[in-house]
């Protein structure tokens, strides 16, 4: 339970401890809970979303409120690394400027305009998706893009000797992976089998930019694990379009 809430409270704002002790291992037992994380944060998401379609809330105005409720009850912690990441790898500039670049606390114009555009393809996608399909949708996105994270921390190296995503990295065993992924397809099957072959496809998609972002960075940091799992959302949303 302890790492279980180690790991919620670090991916969410929900709070249940007033721990200040963390140690590097601690984040790294928490990485096979990252499912049931999703989980949590898929089963509120989804219920906001149930709640505005119930009270006849139109479709713009509940997309909207979809993301002020992401902000509210996750936080912007994977949008910060996302935009971090932007900055970074869409300078076109070697790779020791580009992980100093993500370093910077600045804003920059790739990191805006990434911004408004995976927030307006979110908005999209939730404004397509018929709003109970969108409800289960959420549950199964946000199980699958917190467990795809397990995947870029234990399988893809770090470039730095040191940063939040290495304590993570740190101490993970290799089998946390099928453990996660054993939970992740329990809980999108229970979706339903459509949910699960949106997940197979977005996993793949996910896959070759965590590639790509290995080949510009020379491995994957922390800021890009919250730029893989912001694309992964959108993505999942976007295959789950055309297949469900």
């Amino acid at each position: 339970m302890r790492d279980f809430v180690t790991c919620l409270e670090f991916l969410t704002r929900l709070r249940f401890s007033h721990r200040t002790d963390w140690r590097d291992d601690d984040f790294s037992r928490s990485v096979p809970y990252f499912p049931l994380v999703g989980l949590v944060m898929g089963f509120f998401m989804g219920a906001v979303n149930y709640g505005l379609y119930y009270l006849h809330t139109p479709d713009l105005m509940r997309a909207v409120m979809l993301i002020l409720a992401e902000l509210l009850i996750i936080g912007a912690l994977m949008y910060d690394g996302f935009m971090d990441t932007s900055d970074g790898v869409f300078s076109a500039r070697d790779r020791e400027r580009m992980l100093e670049i993500m370093k910077d606390s600045h804003v920059g114009s790739n990191a805006v305009i990434a911004l408004v555009c995976i927030v307006l393809l979110k908005v999209a996608a939730y404004t397509t998706l018929e709003p109970v399909k969108l409800s289960y949708a959420l549950v199964a996105m946000y199980v699958c893009t917190r467990t795809f994270m397990v995947s870029y921390i234990i399988n893809y190296p770090y470039p730095r000797k040191q940063g939040i995503g290495l304590m993570f990295k740190a101490y993970a065993k290799p089998w946390y992976t099928y453990v996660a992924f054993g939970l992740c397809a329990a809980l999108t099957a229970a979706c339903g089998l459509p949910y699960l072959y949106t997940a197979l496809a977005a996993f793949g998609l996910c896959q070759f930019i965590a590639r790509f972002l290995t080949g510009q960075l020379g491995g994957l940091t922390g800021d890009t694990y919250g730029f893989l799992t912001e694309c992964g959302v959108v993505i999942y949303l976007m295959c789950a379009i055309y297949i469900i």
